[in-house]
């Protein structure tokens, strides 16, 4: 949706000579100009399944008429085709990886406005030394199969050992990939060993993890605070609908509607889609925005990523100042932030639960009138 919508702004812009015309869109957005050029967008599935995402990048790279790709989503899939990007020079702007993997050698043609787990994992270390957690044990449940959850868990203890505990502190880590993996079990097992937290690392629904995840939720019962990794803000996890067994959980996300409502994304997405968007959105827009800043300076492949590893590249994005790093693509700075789930209900479902800002206690708090929506 992101993408579509920074792709309607420009596309609105050659209407302006076309009254008689119309764009869905066009009542909620405003046009913004690309060189007098529209912007054609091209989907491609490619199933996070790292196979097909290879066969599909094979066949992008060669369409000279394609100028930039924005995605993968997952660390997974772009960590298995980033190089067949940089081999053929296109440049890839990715909205959601985070793997330190991705940048940990150069690769010219990868840029991303999500940041690397460094960032994320500070966020999540913070949840767990405040007020509301207050825990220095921990126990661990990660894929370490995938590389974005490898990734997390490494940097995260990392960063747990510099300020939190030590290595006898983190109680045990429970690989949560498999099909027949036993939350009940695991979660009588760390029963025993006294007062800790749970710290939720599933991947980016490469396997079972988040699944599982779901169900070490269920099976915890609130006993233990719960911290969790941006894949676990899920409507699946909404799908729990039990305010007692979500109580302790805190997530760490890039963004959140809530935290800037009357922004003007914040308000346009909303008419546009009919309800707040998510922080996937906000990053696919950011990500559709440096992609038409690439093109609106010099719109062939070496310029565009020509402009985008320049010094003084800069872009006002939804979640902040977009730059980039150099020699890496990373970008520079993203807050993240820590939010909780809370009861919503409406006219037509009385079980909706929704995520907001960990500063708000209940929807009402955050503004929302609940009972008036559908």
């Amino acid at each position: 949706r992101g993408v579509a919508q920074a792709q309607t702004e420009v596309n609105l812009s050659l209407l302006e000579n076309f009254s008689h015309l119309t764009l869905p869109g066009a009542d909620a957005l405003d046009s913004k100009s690309l060189n007098g050029k529209g912007l054609k967008v091209i989907i491609a599935d490619d199933a996070n399944n790292e196979e097909q995402a290879k066969n599909v990048v094979n066949r992008i790279v060669k369409q000279s008429e394609i100028l930039g790709v924005i995605g993968h989503w997952t660390s997974e899939i772009t960590t298995a085709t980033v190089d067949i990007y940089n081999q053929n020079k296109l440049v890839i702007v990715s909205p959601g990886t985070t793997t330190t993997e991705l940048t940990a050698a150069p690769r010219q043609f990868f840029f991303r406005v999500s940041t690397n787990s460094y960032v994320s994992t500070d966020a999540a270390i913070d949840v767990l030394m405040s007020n509301l957690v207050n825990q220095k044990r921990v126990a661990i449940f990660y894929n370490p199969a995938s590389p974005y959850s490898s990734d997390y868990k490494k940097r995260f203890e990392e960063k747990f050992l510099e300020k939190v505990g030590t290595e006898e502190d983190i109680i045990d880590s429970f690989d949560i990939s498999q099909a027949n993996f036993d939350a009940k079990s695991a979660i009588q097992k760390i029963s025993n060993s006294g007062e800790l937290a749970i710290v939720l690392m599933p991947d980016g629904q490469v396997s079972y993890a988040l699944p599982n995840a779901l169900e070490i939720i269920k099976e915890n019962n609130a006993q233990n605070s719960i911290v969790g990794n941006w894949s676990v803000y899920s409507p699946k996890t909404l799908n729990i609908a039990e305010p007692k067994l979500v109580e302790k959980l805190i997530l760490t996300v890039p963004w959140h509607p809530l935290s800037n409502p009357n922004s003007y994304f914040s308000k346009k997405s909303e008419q546009l889609w009919g309800g707040p968007v998510s922080g996937r959105t906000a990053l696919s827009y950011d990500a559709a925005q440096v992609l038409i800043a690439g093109i609106r300076q010099k719109p062939t492949r070496r310029g565009i990523q020509k402009t985008l590893a320049g010094e003084n590249f800069r872009l006002e994005g939804v979640t902040g100042e977009i730059k980039f790093q150099p020699g890496t693509g990373d970008r520079q700075k993203l807050t993240f932030e820590s939010v909780k789930i809370v009861s919503c209900p409406t006219k037509t479902n009385s079980d909706r639960f929704i995520f907001v800002p960990l500063d708000f206690s209940k929807a009402e708090v955050a503004g929302l009138n609940c009972r008036n929506s559908q």
